[in-house]
């Protein structure tokens, strides 16, 4: 690449990230309005036009400039991979020009919302990012580095915690929940696939369970596992039941419930060093002699670099400024065991972005 070809590559990331919000967006409008789901289920996934998406739409949205406007963004979305691109003749009667076609990519394919039931689909977390009361967390993102004294922006701006704030908005908690269980529905799909680790457990306790959608996908696998699913009191009164599932309701900080392996699956990130240390400690306490604790959380790299996956691992330690969370290396994960008392580590394997790390008692 020459010195003006490097620069003007420069030059268009360097105007790429200025323009991130109005990517972000484009993509949450064709995320409200079920883009992603027409284009997957028109003409049996064929392309289609602007003009067929458009007749789609609601009633109350339509209007004479409707797919002309629509098209400006579906060209936006093809260029980000979100969407294929092909050309046609035009549906207008125009034999001068050609239309543009529009098909669901790969990358597309995550945000088909229909999708949720059977691959899962992560349209609900780019919507949950954007909701407004996240949103006034993100316009105060530099409270969290500049000022000592705030680790948590959200509480700061809004004077409760991010979850505290969920029991209060019936929408913002069914959007986080959606949100949250497509994304473990993706994950846990790889690592059923990949982590071996399940096999030969008797008795499995999955520490802030929540609906216990996780266990009920690994007892799908390992039937034989006798699986506890322990959150909340409140959490656990709202749980639907499952075969092979028992519910148990208390505090992590207290006590934990006796299994020969227990599950912290995306709770280490919520919590200090000295809170996991006595998670961890009660972890201990629950387990007989050569059990184990398994750890499932994005595990960040000692080096740093450019690939999508390093760029979603360190978009998301970014993200848990808004809460007072971080993500953690293999190494701080070695020492916070050491310090609860557990005998070694293993990281066991990767799947997707997250690590799964083993600690033995």
């Amino acid at each position: 690449m020459g010195f003006d070809e490097e620069y003007d590559a420069s030059f268009f990331s360097a105007m790429l990230g200025c323009f991130t919000q109005i990517h972000s967006a484009a993509l949450n409008f064709a995320i409200e309005y079920k883009i992603f789901d027409i284009i997957a289920k028109e003409n049996g996934g064929q392309h289609v036009s602007a003009i067929e998406v458009a007749s789609q739409l609601p009633n109350s949205v339509q209007h004479s400039d409707l797919a002309f406007r629509l098209d400006r963004v579906l060209r936006l979305l093809a260029t980000h991979s979100y969407l294929t691109c092909s050309y046609g003749a035009n549906s207008g009667g125009d034999t001068t020009q050609r239309e543009r076609l529009y098909g669901i990519s790969p990358v597309g394919k995550f945000f088909v919302s229909a999708n949720e039931k059977t691959s899962g689909s992560v349209a609900f977390i780019s919507s949950f990012l954007s909701y407004p009361a996240l949103v006034d967390a993100w316009l105060n993102f530099k409270i969290s580095i500049i000022d000592k004294d705030t680790s948590d922006v959200f509480n700061k701006v809004h004077g409760m915690p991010l979850f505290q704030y969920g029991e209060k908005d019936p929408r913002w908690s069914k959007l986080f929940n959606k949100a949250m269980e497509n994304l473990s529905f993706i994950v846990m799909k790889k690592i059923l696939e990949t982590y071996k680790g399940f096999e030969g457990i008797s008795t499995l306790v999955d520490v802030g369970g929540g609906t216990a959608q996780t266990l009920t996908m690994i007892l799908s696998k390992y039937p034989s596992i006798k699986a506890i699913n322990f959150d909340r009191p409140h959490v656990i009164q709202n749980a639907l039941p499952h075969p092979g599932i028992e519910y148990v309701g208390g505090d992590m900080f207290a006590s934990i419930p006796k299994g020969d392996a227990i599950m912290l699956k995306n709770v280490c990130l919520n919590w200090s060093d000295e809170n996991i240390i006595k998670i961890l400690r009660k972890c201990y306490e629950a387990l007989p002699k050569h059990g184990k604790v398994i750890v499932l959380e994005v595990i960040m790299t000692e080096e740093v670099d450019e690939s999508e996956e390093a760029k979603l691992i360190a978009t998301i330690d970014n993200t848990m400024f808004v809460h007072g969370g971080i993500e953690r290396t293999e190494k701080e994960y070695e020492f916070l065991s050491k310090q609860a008392g557990f005998s070694s580590t293993k990281l066991a394997c990767h799947a997707l972005h997250q690590g799964i790390i083993e600690f033995y008692k």
